[in-house]
Order: C-alpha cells, then sequence, then structure tokens
C-alpha cells in the first residue's frame, strides 16, 4: 500500500488479464473449474483480488475491471464450448433444483464480449483470433 499500482490504465489491465487467461496451464485450469461448476463471477471475484494485493491496481480499477474480465472468462468459455454459470441466483431460498443458474446457452445471442460499449474493441479483437490451447480429458484429446 506505500506503491503506487502498476496499472492505471483499464486498458491495460485487461491485456495484462488476457494474456495470463491464455497461457495453457491458467486456462486449462480456468476451464476445468467452470465445468465443475464455479460460477464466472466467483473467478473474477479471485482474480481481481488477487491483483488488487499484488499491487497491479486500485481498489477503484477492481471495480472497473470486474465486468469486462467477466466478459473476456466467457468469451473464452463459449470458443472452448464449455457450459458456464455466470452467476448463481442467491435469491432461491429452497432446495429445489428445478431450474438452472443463467447458462452460456441463454447467451447465445452474444458472439463477443462486446456488451460493454467501454469494451477495448483490440482486445475483442484479440479473443476472437487467439489460439486455444485444447482441453485436458481422462480419455484423450478433446
Amino acid at each position: 500500500f506505500e506503491k503506487p499500482p502498476q496499472y492505471t490504465d483499464r486498458t491495460e489491465v485487461l491485456e495484462n488479464y488476457f494474456e495470463m487467461l491464455t497461457e495453457e496451464e491458467t486456462y486449462l485450469s480456468i476451464m476445468d473449474s467452470l465445468e465443475e461448476g464455479v460460477t464466472v463471477m466467483e473467478i473474477v471475484q479471485v482474480l481481481i483480488f488477487q491483483g488488487f494485493q499484488d499491487g497491479l491496481f486500485n481498489p477503484d480499477m477492481m471495480l472497473l475491471v470486474a465486468e469486462p474480465l467477466a466478459y473476456m472468462i466467457a468469451a473464452l468459455a463459449e470458443r472452448a464450448d464449455v457450459d458456464f454459470i455466470i452467476m448463481d441466483d442467491d435469491d432461491d431460498d429452497d432446495d429445489s433444483s428445478e431450474e438452472l443458474p443463467v447458462l452460456n446457452k441463454k447467451l447465445k445471442t452474444i458472439e463477443k464480449p462486446q456488451m460493454d460499449d467501454d469494451f477495448p474493441q483490440e482486445l475483442a479483437t484479440k479473443i476472437d483470433k487467439v489460439e486455444l490451447p485444447k482441453q485436458r480429458s481422462l480419455l484423450g484429446e478433446k
């Protein structure tokens, strides 16, 4: 807390996360987590809190990058055909499992993470063109 943050520009923070998310080990572990039912927003919370603790950015920037980072993770998951949950619905107090939380099947109209007008266009282009590692499987490659 005695030093200035490493990043003060939102686009630079998002590019840093993009580079981190597309590294093979990180990418595979995030996709595995999504397949196991961890929500996108839970992953985002961990990533931005860790970034804040590491001095990458201040708390204000933490709030500014949360939504675009969620779009980025969702777009990478869609490209890998991984079903994901954006966020658990905490309003359900009963234990009925009749309805699933929001799945990416309901987001088929979203082709790119450009829901936010401020999402950097060059980053959206990078997401479209990134070569994703193949996911691991116990039975071989998917």
